[in-house]
């Protein structure tokens, strides 16, 4: 029922968390790790080529693509791909954007904001409102829903930067001057509470737009507390790219054993050449499949060589 092998380091898609208060920078700081990534990915493409591979699905009425054109400390954001979501925000309707994202060319796609997804219009805590019945229990009927939210971020084959707010709260401390101020801070995120769980990386970010992690499993951007920048997304590829990419073994094998296929058959097209009895026995192999030879598997054209020789013995 198990099948056990050994361990091995494989190459990753980022599924990384951007938390933070209105204003914080999530965004922002999403598009230039992004940048940063395909960058590294890309290190031959021009500007244009780069931002056509980064994706924004927006929930936040079309703000994202405020910042196409505008400097962060030395880096322009360029012309990256967008989609303007409206609602309603249901599990369904971010899985058909994050498709279209892909079919678009998209390699790092933004999530901007996944909390719509849990408290927006469609979300799932409106759709809980208007079940009948049993309060707790419709929450149990409405997991396969988080189910599905996880699977598109993770099963996807491709990068994804999701930013999700927080609730907004205000403490007061002194500021530069030394007088008491409010300042605005983010608490909890607005998403089911095991949602941080599936992110890989977890920024949390300040009003300040500094981040630190909350989790990270690359170790490298712990306890170092600072603004995101392109060299957090070089970074970060570099770190899912030292593994084994079983992608590409996977592609490989595939091609070998399609090779191996069309040499087998056409060692049967030239058993059949040789002779007109030959022909007409493979044509009664292809009669008994019930498919013509070009469709034979390997194992099939395997069965069809050895009766074929020896029948000719």
């Amino acid at each position: 029922m198990f099948n056990i092998t050994k361990a091995r380091r494989e190459k990753l898609k980022a599924v990384v968390g951007f938390i933070g208060c209105s204003g914080a920078g999530k965004t922002a700081g999403a598009l230039l790790v992004a940048y940063g990534m395909m960058r590294e990915a890309y290190p031959e493409a021009t500007e244009e080529e780069v931002w056509e591979k980064i994706g924004v699905i927006d929930t936040e009425h079309g703000r994202a693509k405020l910042y196409a054109s505008s400097d962060f400390d030395g880096t322009r954001i360029g012309q990256f791909l967008h989609i303007d979501f409206s609602p309603p925000y249901s599990t369904d309707r971010y899985d058909m954007a994050v498709q279209a994202m892909k079919r678009a060319g998209a390699e790092v796609i933004i999530v901007d904001s996944l909390s719509h997804n849990w408290q927006g219009e469609g979300g799932i805590v409106e759709t809980h409102g208007q079940m009948s019945g049993n309060s707790f229990q419709n929450w149990g009927k409405l997991v396969p829903e988080t189910t599905k939210l996880v699977k598109t971020l993770t099963r996807n084959n491709v990068h994804i930067l999701a930013t999700l707010r927080t609730k907004q709260e205000y403490v007061v401390e002194p500021d530069a001057s030394g007088k008491m101020a409010p300042r605005k801070v983010g608490t909890k995120p607005v998403q089911k509470d095991e949602m941080e769980y599936e992110f890989m990386l977890n920024f949390q970010i300040a009003i300040d737009h500094v981040a630190e992690t909350s989790k990270d499993n690359t170790r490298m951007f712990e306890g170092n507390p600072a603004k995101l920048t392109p060299d957090v997304g070089r970074k970060l590829y570099q770190w899912l790219e030292l593994g084994i990419d079983v992608r590409a073994e996977e592609q490989a094998k595939q091609a070998a054993e399609e090779a191996e296929r069309l040499a087998l058959i056409q060692q049967v097209r030239d058993i059949a050449a040789s002779s007109a009895d030959m022909k007409k026995k493979v044509e009664e192999f292809e009669f008994k499949a019930n498919m013509k030879l070009d469709q034979f598997s390997a194992k099939l054209a395997k069965v069809a060589i050895e009766r074929l020789q020896a029948s000719s013995n």
